[in-house]
């Protein structure tokens, strides 16, 4: 007798012979034992997991002689008392069971052919004729078109038995005429169980761990399964390793997987080019290692989440004591970018033009994954970052060197014919470096030679980048009018050319002090933003536990700056700190009246309103923009010097 391959000699002869699909097989004796059966079913689901198998069987069991009706136990094959039907359909040379290959009979011809013309003729010797219609999805429109009212109103005594991999592609009116069953991949235990059988009924010796690694070259497929085992028994005869199985198969060990995540935990892209030029020398399909390491980086992330991964991993206690060990070089957020990086490269693997490069190249990648910083952590440094600054803690990195105003104001002074102005209040910053000083001075210089008249106020310009003020300076013999600054702080040096009478006065109120107050801070913080949206305001007063912060209509825009809550918390922080206790914050905008008039101005409001515009002719000076543009600087205050008298 010639020799018969595992996956025919071993075919499931009776349903509780058929592995991992219980869920059918109990609702298909169920039926037959009821005689509750359908006139056509539907099997799909993945190559290799008994559906024509189970359509062989469900035929036996209908036509099956040593009962007189349907039974769900029809004879085996190889039973020596087995009625002549059985035998027959399990031969697949059954008169009254024609098992019909789709896929080779496409057209609406061969549909006519072999159903539509026999379908009316009676079973010549069992009890039913049973259609077994393999790969049915490969039925032409036509064709499917010529079948479906054979498929809803057969005759008696017909039973349509069709079986897919595709069942998306059926038509939806053949799918409503027939009762589905979904047939699941195969878990690779039951595999493994099932070719345990087989190894001991044909006296092979084969270790634990060689069938488990069979059993996973199966990817859920019985057939596959058997089929690698038949494989590996013609390469090493009667006894079996993890090796042969290896050898065989052409599938990466468990010692250059173990290699890999070596390489990759100890950032040695060297270990993982060594070894796929091991792969290459052997032989081994590349594609099929990099699924490898997919299915043990899989293995690796479900021990690391879930500790005892007894229940979830297929391997032995030595090997999951393994996977523990090298998932500890891991957290799970590696493992995650890991298998996602390499689900690209084996998807790449099918189309590229040279695998080799493809697999380097990724599994570089993973070990330069390693070296990028958890956005977590970044967030966390930023947040210390800032915390730093605002607590003074550490010195706050500067993106411009900056100076004293009263340094730009005599640097301006001197350009516009050696003359000392008077500095309105200025904004007290780190000193900068002597090489940056340096270069501050040429700035300012330069920018001071390009002065300009101020139409509408009078008075010529300076700019002074490095301190990020800008300087007003009048033509001589004409004097300034006064403008509310803050007085000097301790941060803020006065030297003989800027004398502190020669500042405008301040409200003496320490409710406008406390307000100036919070504007130096501010700036001190460096919050620009929120200091010129202080400084806009039409009112900023400390009402009992409230600052009541006013706009006009026109600075909506500021108001909106200011209302942010991280701007409101900002400011309720600076109040405390001031006054030792919690405030209010209110912001609002003061509506104007029908001749949109407010009432006779302030020197304050005017003061604001001349500031605006000086402000305004800053930001729009070409010369003024160079210089910010140069030191990457921005405006934070405008004041007006005034010339010294005599």
């Amino acid at each position: 007798m010639s020799y018969q391959v595992i996956a025919r000699k071993w075919r499931p002869q009776a349903f509780e012979e058929v592995t991992g699909q219980e869920h059918i097989t109990r609702t298909l004796r169920n039926a037959v034992e009821h005689e509750r059966l359908h006139h056509a079913y539907l099997f799909s689901g993945a190559r290799g997991v008994g559906k024509t198998t189970t359509a062989r069987l469900l035929a036996k069991a209908l036509n099956c002689h040593k009962a007189d009706k349907p039974t769900p136990l029809p004879c085996a094959a190889n039973d020596p008392t087995a009625c002549p039907s059985c035998k027959e359909i399990a031969e697949g040379r059954s008169i009254d069971v024609q098992e019909i290959d789709a896929a080779s009979n496409t057209g609406v011809e061969n549909v006519r052919e072999a159903i539509i013309g026999s379908v009316a003729i009676s079973p010549a010797r069992d009890r039913y004729k049973v259609f077994i219609i393999d790969e049915v999805h490969m039925l032409s429109t036509n064709a499917f078109n010529a079948l479906l009212k054979t498929l809803e109103e057969p005759p008696p005594r017909v039973v349509f038995i069709m079986a897919t991999t595709e069942s998306h592609k059926l038509p939806d009116t053949i799918l409503s005429r027939c009762q589905q069953f979904e047939f699941r991949t195969i878990a690779t235990a039951r595999i493994a169980e099932r070719l345990r059988i087989i190894a001991g009924a044909e006296k092979i010796e084969i270790t634990d761990d060689a069938l488990r690694e069979i059993a996973r070259a199966g990817e859920g497929s019985m057939r596959d399964a058997q089929s690698a085992f038949d494989q590996v028994i013609s390469f090493s005869g009667e006894k079996i390793e993890a090796s042969d199985v290896e050898a065989a198969l052409g599938i990466a060990g468990r010692e250059m997987l173990a290699r890999v995540m070596q390489g990759i935990s100890e950032a040695k892209p060297e270990a993982a080019l060594m070894v796929v030029d091991d792969l290459v020398m052997r032989g081994h399909d590349l594609r099929n290692f990099c699924r490898d390491l997919l299915a043990h980086l899989r293995d690796l992330l479900v021990v690391k989440v879930s500790g005892d991964a007894a229940g979830f991993l297929e391997s032995s206690a030595s090997e999951s004591k393994e996977l523990s060990q090298q998932a500890r070089d891991f957290s799970e957020s590696d493992l995650i970018r890991f298998f996602s990086a390499l689900t690209e490269t084996e998807n790449s693997l099918r189309t590229a033009a040279h695998p080799r490069y493809q697999l380097e190249v990724g599994l570089v990648k993973l070990i330069e994954m390693r070296r990028l910083a958890p956005l977590q952590t970044l967030i966390e440094r930023l947040d210390a970052l800032e915390e730093s600054m605002r607590t003074g803690k550490a010195p706050a990195p500067s993106r411009t060197p900056p100076t004293s105003a009263a340094t730009g104001g005599a640097s301006s002074a001197t350009k516009s014919g050696g003359k000392q102005p008077k500095s309105y209040g200025a904004s007290a910053t780190p000193a900068a470096s002597e090489s940056e000083a340096d270069k501050i001075a040429s700035a300012q210089s330069s920018a001071a030679e390009d002065e300009v008249p101020f139409e509408g106020v009078g008075g010529t310009r300076a700019a002074n980048s490095s301190a990020n003020v800008l300087t007003l300076v009048p033509p001589t013999g004409q004097q300034p009018e006064p403008v509310s600054a803050p007085p000097p702080t301790p941060s803020q040096p006065q030297t003989p050319d800027a004398p502190a009478e020669t500042h405008a006065p301040v409200a003496a109120a320490a409710n406008g002090s406390t307000i100036e107050q919070i504007k130096a801070t501010l700036e001190k913080r460096r919050r620009m933003f929120l200091a010129t949206a202080l400084e806009a305001a039409h009112k900023a007063v400390i009402e009992g536990d409230e600052l009541c912060v006013e706009f006009a209509p026109d600075a909506k825009h500021l108001r909106d700056t200011l209302a942010k809550p991280e701007s409101v918390k900002f400011l309720r922080e600076v109040c405390r700190e001031l006054l030792g206790h919690d405030i209010g914050v209110r912001i609002s905008i003061t509506e104007r009246g029908a001749d949109n008039s407010e009432g006779p101005s302030s020197k304050e409001e005017e003061a604001r309103r001349e500031k605006q515009k000086l402000r305004e002719y800053a930001e729009q000076h070409p010369a003024v923009q160079q210089v910010l543009q140069t030191f990457h600087g921005e405006i934070v205050d405008v004041r007006r010097v005034d010339e010294k008298p005599g």
